[in-house]
């Protein structure tokens, strides 16, 4: 009822919250998640814009994720775990070769509200240093694992440069409720300015795949432009 009562008083206020994307695995995401979900800017809404983003990679799925991105020319955010971008150093290389943009998604995915000022810092650095190290380009944005945040960690991540990237459409694709299902979320809960949340890394992502080529298609046949978020 707490969750529900600050949801209700985010509307009123203009500020959507919502429970966090998880990796399939990880502990459950805490009860009373604070995240602040921002759309594109408005003016790309009002162009009808979508973004789609996606966590915990790289992985051995990113490859098949990008080649469907590729032959629909679509551009896309990838939000690495730093301890992943080498050991699919190959796979982060080509996210930025092939014009995607980085996110700093944190070292190993930890719920940041858990973690000290110091240890969340380190969690941002230690990611930044790798990906840049491995990409040769130092990712600008950040995303919270699970979306669990507090004022005192975005002041954190802020103070290192970043950008905080939210979302307004989770798929929910970790929990592998099937393909078609993944892709009717996207769709259904696209609208004008949207951020769509989905996973190329953190298990299997088998189902993801699959579903986003008639994500991108259905939603290109609706007239929405993809855009980097």
């Amino acid at each position: 009822m707490r969750f529900v009562a600050r949801f209700l008083a985010a509307v009123v206020l203009g500020t959507l919250i919502v429970a966090g994307g998880q990796p399939t695995g990880a502990a459950a995401a805490p009860a009373e998640v604070e995240l602040i979900v921002l759309g594109l800017h408005p003016a790309a809404a009002a162009r009808k814009t979508v973004a789609l983003t996606f966590d915990d990679g790289p992985s051995k799925y990113t490859p098949q994720v990008l080649d469907i991105l590729k032959r629909y020319h679509v551009k896309a955010t990838f939000c690495m775990l730093g301890q992943n971008a080498g050991t699919y150093r190959k796979a982060a290389q080509r996210i930025v070769r092939e014009g995607h943009r980085l996110c700093d998604h944190s070292w190993n995915h930890p719920d940041f509200t858990d973690l000290s000022n110091s240890a969340a810092r380190s969690q941002v650095v230690r990611a930044q240093n790798r990906i840049s190290a491995v990409t040769g380009r130092t990712p600008k944005v950040f995303r919270f694992p699970y979306g669990a945040s507090n004022a005192r960690t975005r002041i954190v991540v802020r103070n290192q440069g970043l950008r905080i990237l939210g979302w307004t459409v989770d798929t929910r694709d970790w929990s592998r409720p099937g393909a078609k299902t993944i892709e009717n979320r996207a769709v259904t809960g696209t609208r004008p300015g949207a951020v769509i949340l989905m996973h190329d890394g953190g298990g299997n992502r088998s189902q993801t795949v699959a579903a986003l080529d008639d994500v991108i298609r259905r939603l290109k046949a609706k007239g929405y432009t993809f855009v980097l978020a």
